[in-house]
């Protein structure tokens, strides 16, 4: 055979070769990101008043007409119950000279307002149309709402009535959480607000104002005129003065028990501390829906909730369970693990968290959530509440910090990472527990 014909490499080489571009191919496929999540773009910029406006945007939002904006404030107060009533009226039939309410009015316009709450933060928030026959007649109507609401007597009465010497159990929780005990407002006074109260609050809130937040697509002509009415809205609006300094309060573990007979509901409320990256987000997620789930297959519980409150200086959890009637005896006896009773505290503590310590049950939660998060990233309405209730500008996690590093944070996630997160944010001698009895 001429050397022209001798094959370039020998067959030990071909081996080498084919091996050395098989770990190339798996090199390269470890580089490429285990989850499909979208890259958000953020423009920003000011109102003629001095407001914050940012702009969150991607590509696969080209072809929608979806747009979410939200007003965001900081005004201060311990009264929530004032907030609540404050934002419940506002959303009522507050348009000047109408009796319908902000929504009736907003639906033939493919459009709805919203309001959210906490006691640190409040949200005003529009979900609308883009289309410029909706969004010119839309954004016309909210700013008159939104510049001078009329909040009437007679439905401030309606409201008065159906709330009457009643506390929301978020409410109850936040009193013996965060406020001090030699302090504390009388029950009737956090639930008879007045009228005026109410106007005077609204006022306030102008002058507390934060950020201001589009999420969605906007063509340059739509983007002109959402910028005339936010700045037409905002006119006199003023920068909060909230100071952004994290506040760790822990008052001593209590245990508060209403009346006696047997156990109806379990009301319990944790502290946090401020979430500060987006894999201390993460985390929650997790040991939320882990939470739920382990109470959930108890037996004696009927159902349970948890909302997780990440304000920017004092975030907390709370969560409530309804239990049933004792369960009577039946063929096929629930194994040990299912009999186990769980105290509701004992969840608060990062080392009784199951998945902390279960490797198998970790993994499953962060693929489900990887997946869910797959479908929810694509909402605008998902990013603006992101933008509103987990990341805060003058906080530590900030929108733009939270868009630009997601993709990595869900991606390179481990075990080790939750397990430090919850030790860190989780703060079980705070724990307070309402048990209700009936």
């Amino acid at each position: 055979m001429s050397d022209s014909n001798k094959p370039l490499f020998s067959r030990p080489a071909l081996a080498a070769i084919m091996l050395l571009c098989t770990l190339a191919i798996w090199l390269l496929n470890l580089a490429v990101p285990s989850s499909k999540l979208p890259t958000p773009h953020i423009e920003t910029w000011t109102t003629t008043s001095g407001i914050p406006v940012i702009w969150l945007k991607q590509e696969q939002w080209i072809n929608s007409n979806k747009l979410e904006i939200r007003f965001s404030f900081r005004s201060v107060t311990t009264n929530t119950t004032l907030i609540q009533t404050t934002l419940a009226m506002l959303m009522s039939d507050s348009l000047p000279l109408s009796t319908a309410s902000i929504n009736q009015r907003l639906t033939p316009l493919a459009a709805r307002a919203s309001s959210y709450y906490d006691h640190e933060n409040q949200t005003i928030g529009l979900t609308l149309s883009n289309e410029p026959k909706y969004l010119i007649p839309t954004l016309t109507l909210v700013s008159n709402w939104l510049k001078n609401p009329v909040f009437k007597h007679r439905t401030f009465d309606n409201w008065q009535r159906q709330h009457q010497n009643s506390l929301p159990a978020q409410h109850q929780l936040e009193r013996v959480l965060f406020l001090d005990k030699n302090k504390q407002q009388d029950a009737s006074e956090m639930v008879n607000v007045s009228l005026e109260q109410v106007s005077n609050y609204y006022h306030s809130l102008k002058t507390s104002a934060a950020t201001i937040f589009i999420i969605g697509e906007m063509s340059p002509g739509a983007k002109q005129t959402v910028q005339n009415a936010i700045n037409l809205i905002s006119q006199d609006y003023r920068l909060s003065n909230a100071s952004a300094e994290s506040i760790i309060y822990e008052p001593l573990s209590t245990v508060i028990q209403k009346n006696e007979g047997d156990l109806w509901q379990t009301r319990s409320a944790m502290a946090l501390m401020p979430v500060s990256s987006v894999k201390e987000w993460i985390s929650l997620q997790l040991w939320g829906t882990d939470l739920v789930f382990t109470l959930n297959k108890q037996q004696h519980i009927d159902f349970v909730q948890l909302a997780l409150t990440l304000s920017p200086q004092r975030p907390w959890a709370w969560w409530n369970i309804q239990y049933g009637d004792k369960i009577a005896a039946v063929p096929n006896q629930p194994s040990e693990e299912e009999n186990r009773f769980i105290n509701a505290k004992s969840l608060a503590f990062a080392d009784q968290v199951p998945s902390v310590s279960d490797k198998k049950a970790f993994q499953t939660l962060l693929n489900t959530f990887k997946q869910q998060l797959e479908q929810q990233t694509l909402s605008p309405t998902w990013w603006s509440t992101i933008a509103t209730q987990v990341t805060h500008e003058d906080g530590q996690l900030t929108l733009e910090q939270f868009a630009n590093s997601y993709q990595e944070a869900i991606d390179s996630f481990t075990i080790e990472d939750y397990q430090t997160a919850l030790k860190h944010l989780l703060k079980p001698s705070s724990y307070q527990e309402i048990q209700v009895y009936q």
